[in-house]
């Protein structure tokens, strides 16, 4: 990887500084204002990186002093991401001219191993002051970059979610055991990032840029970008990912109390954010609008032109059709899979089933990231469906142990949340004027139940005659699922632990195409743009 730094020196050299992030002048030597271009959850959307190209280089007629910066989830999120396992984005990546980046959860999709590869393919320097292996103690990356500006110095510092070990696959940072090998310091996040944002100012940073993955949503996590702000000092803004909010501008009070800036761009390069420091010291930030850059950067363009012809060879290929478009909105709701059943869920869980011959299957909402449109459908349609490339596994679980996941599948409500279960075989409602009975821990992982209200209940089991039946809490019933979810336990379902079950293999897209061209006879029917009516919802 970049660069490998011990904690353990890191901490040797700890500097504690007040810093705010007033006004600030800059030297004699710096004349021009200093521009940092930044994105967040682009997700694989590449047509917009041309028009970032074009953006960058009609700033850098106004001033030298550019830099561009991505504060995570790039490589992972659309089928050209899939089929490369992130290729096709560091070659996109390195062709627009990238400065520093940090890692969003999906960075760790394809595994340690292949973040590896693609951390030594891509020319940008990766940031990240929270991932740390345990193994040895040290950093994996380097807490922060250093780029000067005649005298003037600015670090970009970046951050991690904690939540990733949730929200990827936990095998992935642990070792045959089960032991975790690497960490994102849940319990002392605060005081690390602290720590080198200090260190940064010690080395001569005259401002503090921390581009952090972290999301805005206070309600469902306790690590955020606000709670950053509000408990540290000196940063002068942080440029935040991970929730696909459009912040263009947001001032919060530090630890200090003194003011600060923080800023997201949404989602898919449909804004690029731009943050200026006048030669007055004054910062600002702001959010283009892609369709306001009008021309698109000709050499960036004919790169992703080369990409596309390499993934059309595959990604063209006819799967079959679908009568209606199976929706993953509803309303100005974008992800409503996330938190209610959709009939792209009930298509998805049923091929999963359907291939796996189980009594039920189950998934997270999460897993489904892309719509399935009328008319001809092709390889890369059911991709961008399934584009992670999880494998499906089976198993056995009790009907005591399905009624807690159920319950666990709904804790979050009326807030999405990708572990909310799509099912198969299954009916069951949802009381959601009920508190929830679930408790997690400070990584949003399950550890029980507190009380004895539950949100959860009537759950009933198809039987072979198609009929559904009161679940038997003692009875072994036959499941199917995605391994990052039945195996891994990813979206925090440690409620699954115990239960056994064994990866197939079989890749999760797999199953999407032997459904559609074997039971479905090569059409998907209406029937599945609606609900299928498994889940019922009292709010």
């Amino acid at each position: 990887m970049k660069r490998i730094l011990s904690l353990s020196a890191a901490a040797a050299a700890f500097i504690m500084i007040a810093a705010g992030c007033s006004p600030k002048h800059l030297s004699q030597a710096q004349a021009s204002p200093i521009v940092i271009l930044y994105d967040n959850d682009a997700h694989c959307h590449v047509d917009g990186y041309p028009y970032m190209a074009t953006l960058k280089k009609s700033i850098r007629e106004e001033t030298p002093n550019v830099l561009l910066v991505s504060a995570g989830d790039y490589v992972q999120g659309g089928s050209l991401g899939a089929a490369s396992k992130g290729g096709y984005i560091v070659e996109m990546m390195n062709a627009v001219g990238y400065d520093a980046v940090t890692l969003g959860n999906h960075e760790f999709d394809y595994g340690m191993a292949r973040l590896a590869e693609l951390s030594r393919k891509l020319d940008a320097e990766i940031v990240d002051c929270n991932l740390i292996s345990l193994k040895t103690g040290d950093l994996m990356y380097a807490p922060y970059k250093m780029f000067s500006f005649g005298d003037v110095d600015v670090a970009i510092v970046g951050v991690s979610t904690p939540y990733s070990f949730v929200s990827s696959m936990p095998s992935y940072f642990q070792d045959e055991e089960g032991n975790m090998i690497y960490s994102l310091c849940t319990y002392n996040f605060y005081d690390v990032v602290q720590h080198h944002v200090d260190e940064a100012r010690a080395a001569g940073a005259e401002y503090v840029v921390v581009i952090s993955h972290l999301g805005d949503d206070e309600v469902a996590t306790e690590i955020n970008s606000w709670q950053l702000a509000a408990r540290t000092s000196g940063i002068d803004v942080i440029l935040d990912g991970h929730s696909h909010s459009s912040v263009p501008e947001r001032r919060i009070r530090n630890k200090a109390g003194k003011e600060m800036l923080v800023s997201s761009t949404g989602e898919y390069l449909q804004n690029f954010g731009k943050m200026t420091i006048g030669t007055d010291g004054s910062i600002r930030t702001e959010l283009i609008p892609r369709d306001s850059v009008k021309v698109a950067d000709e050499k960036v363009a004919a790169v992703l032109s080369k990409v596309k012809a390499e993934y059309d060879k595959q990604g063209t290929r006819p799967i079959g059709s679908c009568v209606e478009e199976l929706p993953l909105a509803l309303g100005d709701m974008p992800r409503a899979v996330r938190f209610q059943e959709m009939g792209l869920g009930d298509f998805c869980v049923n091929a999963i089933r359907a291939a796996m011959k189980t009594e039920i299957a189950i998934m997270g909402g999460g897993s489904v990231r892309g719509p399935i449109h009328k008319g001809k459908v092709t390889f890369n349609d059911i991709f961008t469906v399934f584009p992670f490339g999880n494998t499906v596994a089976v198993g056995e679980i009790s009907g005591r142990q399905l009624v807690d996941a159920l319950e666990f599948s709904a804790y979050a409500l009326p807030i999405e949340y990708g572990g909310f279960l799509q099912v198969s075989g299954i009916k069951f409602e949802i009381d959601a004027s009920v508190d929830s009975p679930v408790t997690t821990d400070s990584g949003m992982m399950f550890t029980g139940f507190s009380g004895e209200q539950r949100r959860v209940s009537n759950v009933m089991i198809e039987n072979a005659q198609g009929v559904y039946e009161p679940v038997d809490p003692d009875r072994m019933y036959t499941v199917s699922g995605l391994s990052f979810l039945l195996k891994e336990h990813g979206d925090g379902y440690a409620v699954l632990e115990g239960v056994k079950v064994t990866d197939t293999g079989v890749a999760d897209i797999q199953v999407l195409e032997k459904y559609i061209t074997e039971s479905l006879g090569g059409v998907i029917p209406a029937s599945y743009a609606e609900p299928q009516g498994r889940i019922t919802i009292r709010k």
